[in-house]
């Protein structure tokens, strides 16, 4: 369905166009983009290796990964091949094994040191996202981490649209494309319980089997949370 002024709301990625524009797109939609990617790195066990990502897209976590751990086995698994062109184009990704396939079929054997993710798990309806959380337990070693950058849902309503105010004032000033920032917002008004508290996303780690869950970066609608099996 099209809004008012004709356009078409995003309901799900449009990898194959979303592609050549995704990382300037996630520049001007995540606020502390510096900030929420360090958070996840900075979650990595030192002598992490090997590194599974899920949904690395263009490779934006990926090259940050390569940075920090320049010797870890890293392997990342996106679906669209459109994206995955980029990532391989970019030089830090050379030697990083990257597989075309769906994060729901079956992954390269672990054990892993880490698991990490960013704004994949949160797509799916929460009894897939619970699933997923129990898949990357069983594939971590014992002592290794699951890590995950998401957006949250603030439990209060009033604090939901001040946290959308200041979200939307972040994108206006970053140049992104009026369209785009109606487009942003529909996802989110659409995407219902995809987006959960900080509190029921903990709760699902406990839940899978993660101990010493911790939030470990918290900005607006923005966090990074580790478990440990």
């Amino acid at each position: 369905m099209k809004n008012d002024k004709g356009e078409e709301p995003y309901t799900k990625w449009d990898l194959e166009k979303m592609a050549t524009v995704y990382d300037d797109l996630t520049v001007k939609t995540v606020p502390d983009m510096e900030g929420f990617y360090g958070a996840v790195t900075d979650a990595l066990p030192e002598e992490g290796d090997p590194i599974l990502e899920l949904a690395c897209g263009t490779g934006i976590l990926t090259t940050r990964i390569r940075k920090t751990h320049p010797d870890a086995a890293l392997t990342c698994i996106d679906r669209s091949p459109e994206m995955l062109a980029i990532a391989r184009k970019k030089p830090e990704t050379t030697g990083v094994t990257l597989i075309e396939g769906d994060v729901l079929d079956p992954w390269p054997d672990g054990p892993y040191d880490a698991v990490v993710s960013t704004f994949c798990i949160i797509a799916f309806d929460q009894d897939v996202q619970a699933a997923l959380l129990r898949r990357i337990q069983t594939a971590l070693r014992p002592g290794g981490v699951c890590i995950t950058g998401c957006s949250v849902r603030p439990e209060d309503p009033a604090e939901e649209e001040r946290l959308l105010d200041e979200w939307v004032a972040f994108m206006q000033d970053a140049g992104l494309d009026p369209a785009e920032i109606r487009r942003q917002m529909t996802s989110w008004n659409t995407a219902g319980d995809h987006i959960p508290t900080p509190d029921v996303f903990q709760d699902m780690l406990k839940e899978a089997g993660f101990t010493h869950i911790r939030c470990t970066y918290k900005q607006g609608l923005y966090a990074v949370f580790v478990g440990e099996r």
